[in-house]
């Protein structure tokens, strides 16, 4: 990888989605307990406010590189204005089985989620 982490650095630093793609229409309740969360004993503060869905080994280097560079400018940016990550309206990112990438917030109901390209994705996101 061109920058200075290795694979495996870089997938140890990315925050890896083992769920959902977020809340769905009927789950506002949800939401707002998710919106309220904050770090606490036995529960740690998230490493970043973009979420990648696994498992690691369907993304290339490259791939893995442009959403971890991503995702260390969109939790800067988050960082500034909130003092911890957990309860944010997190980013996910997906590639899905037709080659599209799947890119949304948590709480998104609504509306286009699919992106043709991964840099297309992320420059949406990046807005």
């Amino acid at each position: 990888m061109p920058i200075a982490l290795t694979r495996e650095d870089v997938i140890k630093k990315l925050l890896w989605n083992d769920g959902g793609y977020g809340f769905g229409i009927c789950s506002v309740a949800g939401s707002m307990l998710w919106s309220m969360d904050t770090p606490g004993p036995g529960k740690p503060d998230l490493q970043s406010v973009v979420a990648v869905s696994g498992p690691p080994e369907k993304y290339t280097d490259e791939e893995l590189e442009k959403i971890f560079l991503f995702s260390e400018r969109a939790t800067a940016r988050y960082d500034k204005m909130f003092s911890h990550r957990r309860g944010a309206n997190l980013i996910l990112f997906d590639r899905v089985g037709n080659g599209h990438w799947m890119r949304k917030r948590l709480s998104w109901t609504e509306g286009p989620m699919y992106s043709e390209t991964l840099d297309e994705a992320i420059a949406i996101m990046d807005r």
